[in-house]
C-alpha cells in the first residue's frame, strides 16, 4: 500500500508565493510610497496630487503677490484738545498759579496766540507778577520767559521760599504807591500834596514808577521806585537828593512799616514859599529895616530848585530909585544874587557898608 506525504507545507508555500507577488503587483516596497497633497480635479472628476515643483511655484507667485501687495497706512489719531477757548487757558494757569498764592482769575490776562496756543500774562492790577506764559490746546503749561521760569521752579518746589518769595500784597494800587512815596517826603515837605505824585505800573518788573506831575510848578522831586512790599528806591540823581535830604536811616529804605517809624532830619531850612520870603527878609534887613516883607515876590525854580525871590531896596546913597533885585534861596538857606542889582546890594551888606 502506497503512503503519502502530508500536503500542508506545499500549500503554505504556495500562498506565500501568491502573497509576494501581490504585493510587487501593487508598486513596490513601503519606501517607494510617498504622501502629497491632494487636489480635486473638477474637469476629471478626480484627486490629483500637486507635484512638489508644481507647488513650490504656486507658493512662489502667492509670495510675490504678497509682496506686491501695498498696505494702507492706518491715519495717525488726532488728540482730543483739552482747553479750546480762552476761560479754560485761563483756569488751567490759575489753578496752577493758586498751589501757592492767592490770586484772582480776572488778574490774569489771556490772548490767542498761533498754532492754537494761548500766551497768558498778568493784569496791570494783578497782585503778583508770575511772568509769561503758554499755554498749549493739551493743557501744558510752558514758562514763556525767565520769570515765568522761577514761577514754574517755585511752584514745582513745593512753595519753597529759598527759590522765591511772592510779592507782598501792601501795595497794589496807583494811590497806594503815591501815598508809601508821600509819606516819605512830606516829612520835608510838607507843603507837597498827594495829588502831584504821578505812579505807573512797570510790566517789566511789577514796580511802581513814580514822578512829578509836570503841571505842579512847586517842584520836581525825581523819579522813583516803589515796590509791592512798599520798598522806596530812588531812581535818578534828583530823587537821590531829595533822599539824602531826610536823611533817614539806611535801614528805612527797607519797607514802609520802617520808614514810617523813623523821623526825617529835614536837612533843608527851607521847605517852602513863606520860609524863602522869611530867608530873603532876614537877610536884607540888617541894612534895610524898612524893607516891606509883603512886597517881596517868591516864586519855585523846579529845573534848579531853589526860590526866587525878587526886592525893592533903595540904593546906598538913597538919591535914586528903587532897585529890583533877583536872588535864589536853596534848601539849605544860601542866598545868592541873581543879577547885578542884587549883587551891589549884597557887596553893600558883605562889607557892612549899610
Amino acid at each position: 500500500m502506497r503512503k503519502y506525504s502530508h500536503p500542508r507545507p506545499i500549500i503554505l508555500a504556495l500562498i506565500f508565493a501568491v502573497a509576494a507577488g501581490l504585493l510587487l503587483s501593487c508598486g513596490g516596497s513601503e519606501e517607494e510610497v510617498q504622501e502629497c497633497e491632494k487636489v480635486f480635479n473638477a474637469a476629471e472628476g478626480t484627486w490629483e496630487c500637486v507635484e512638489q515643483s508644481g507647488n513650490g511655484d504656486a507658493t512662489k507667485e502667492v509670495n510675490t503677490t504678497n509682496e506686491n501687495t501695498s498696505v494702507a497706512a492706518e491715519p495717525t489719531p488726532v488728540p482730543t484738545p483739552v482747553i479750546t477757548n480762552d476761560t479754560a487757558a485761563g483756569k488751567e494757569l490759575w489753578v496752577y498759579l493758586t498751589k501757592c498764592i492767592s490770586i484772582e482769575d480776572e488778574h490774569l490776562m489771556v490772548n490767542t496766540a498761533t498754532k492754537g496756543n494761548w500766551l497768558i500774562t498778568p493784569t496791570k492790577d494783578s497782585p503778583q507778577e508770575f511772568g509769561t506764559w503758554l499755554i498749549k490746546p493739551s493743557g501744558e503749561l510752558v514758562p514763556h520767559n525767565s520769570k515765568a521760569e522761577l514761577w514754574n521752579a517755585y511752584l514745582k518746589g513745593n512753595c519753597d521760599n529759598n527759590i522765591m518769595s511772592p510779592a507782598a500784597t501792601d501795595v497794589i494800587t496807583q494811590t497806594d504807591a503815591s501815598t508809601v512815596l508821600w509819606t516819605q517826603l512830606a516829612k520835608c515837605h510838607p507843603e507837597m500834596p498827594v495829588s502831584m505824585l504821578i505812579a505807573q505800573r512797570s510790566q517789566q518788573t511789577g514796580d511802581w514808577v513814580i514822578v512829578s506831575d509836570p503841571n505842579y510848578a512847586m517842584d520836581d522831586y525825581g523819579v522813583w521806585s516803589v515796590k509791592r512790599d512798599a520798598t522806596i528806591k530812588p531812581l535818578n540823581d534828583r530823587a537821590k537828593e531829595v533822599w539824602a535830604a531826610l536823611s533817614l536811616s539806611q535801614g528805612s529804605l527797607g519797607n514802609a512799616s520802617n520808614t514810617a517809624e523813623v523821623a526825617a532830619a529835614c536837612t533843608p531850612v527851607i521847605r517852602n514859599e513863606q520860609e524863602a520870603n522869611d530867608r530873603m527878609y532876614s537877610y536884607l534887613s540888617s541894612c534895610y529895616p524898612e524893607l516891606r516883607q509883603a512886597e517881596m515876590i517868591t516864586t519855585r525854580d523846579p529845573m534848579k530848585h531853589v526860590w526866587l525871590v525878587v526886592t525893592n531896596e533903595p540904593s546906598a546913597d538913597n538919591t535914586t530909585e528903587w532897585k529890583k533885585s533877583i536872588w535864589s534861596v536853596d534848601g539849605d538857606g544860601r542866598v545868592l544874587p541873581k543879577n547885578s542889582s542884587s549883587a551891589a546890594t549884597m557887596g553893600i551888606i558883605d562889607a557892612g557898608n549899610c
